[in-house]
């Protein structure tokens, strides 16, 4: 099934590419330094900052654009060669102050029992999270959303639902935290990266998104191939997406094992080796 169109993945992070325990990705290595190798564009779309993910794409050595806060904003440089201060930015969301302003006036209203990152040290963020305090510090650094822990029933959580929707914003499941945010998700951004690369490459992109939480159902379903990666703390989510895979490894396994047979299955591999 040999493509030739240009090829771009977009994939989210925690519990796909990054390790739902670890936060790491060496199990992906080698399909990242294949995806390099084919000058494929790899677009990092998940609910961390743009604080944290600017750290772990100089880790992984990728200047490609990138997706903030479920959607939130695509950061995406003017030129191969600028530095991460010449990012420009495409807002969808809320900004934060205005999430927390909401958030703040339905707890007072409604008594609504959550938790959020705002309410939160970095010391209580790394215990609920597992980040490092480093880390933990940049999770903190947030622009355009606002995680939860929720500790009421699932009656009160769709109060709070509704009061949120008046406002303007929506509650997202993710892997650990419910995300509050503006009316937007990780499919919308990736529309957007869909036109983003056909102009800059005059002719449509395939696109395949992985992903492995409710929060990636849009992205998932919008892809042209989608890859709904195992998690090893929740079943997969109910996807309607074209050509779609489950992988049978969890996380980063999964992620990488998943690119390997796709670039087999385009011909842009020959047994492993990049074809020609």
């Amino acid at each position: 099934m040999a493509i030739t169109q240009p090829l771009i993945l977009i994939t989210d992070l925690d519990g796909t590419l990054l390790d739902h325990d670890t936060y790491r990705f060496d199990a992906a290595r080698p399909a990242l330094a294949l995806l390099k190798q084919l000058h494929i564009p790899l677009i990092l779309n998940s609910s961390k900052t743009a604080a944290e993910m600017m750290a772990i794409r100089d880790e992984m050595e990728n200047n490609d654009p990138f997706v903030v806060e479920n959607g939130s904003a695509v950061y995406y440089p003017p030129d191969k060669d600028s530095g991460h201060k010449d990012y420009k930015i495409v807002r969808f969301g809320k900004d934060r102050p205005f999430i927390l302003k909401a958030l703040r006036r339905l707890r007072e209203k409604s008594g609504h029992p959550f938790y959020g990152f705002n309410d939160m040290n970095v010391q209580a963020i790394t215990k609920c999270t597992g980040l490092a305090l480093e880390q933990a510090a940049l999770a903190k650094k947030r622009d355009f959303t606002e995680p939860l822990l929720w500790q009421g029933s699932t009656a009160q959580w769709g109060v709070l639902c509704s009061e949120l929707e008046q406002d303007g914003l929506i509650a997202t499941k993710g892997g650990r935290f419910m995300s509050i945010s503006g009316k937007t998700d990780k499919g919308r951004a990736l529309q957007w990266l869909r036109d983003y690369y056909k102009q800059r490459l005059r002719a449509a992109p395939v696109i395949v998104a992985l992903g492995d939480s409710e929060n990636d159902r849009q992205m998932l379903e919008y892809a042209d191939y989608a890859v709904l990666v195992r998690s090893p703390s929740h079943s997969p989510p109910q996807i309607d997406a074209k050509n779609l895979t489950i992988t049978s490894d969890t996380g980063p396994q999964g992620w990488n094992q998943s690119v390997i047979d796709l670039l087999k299955n385009f011909e842009l591999l020959d047994n492993g080796c990049i074809h020609g």
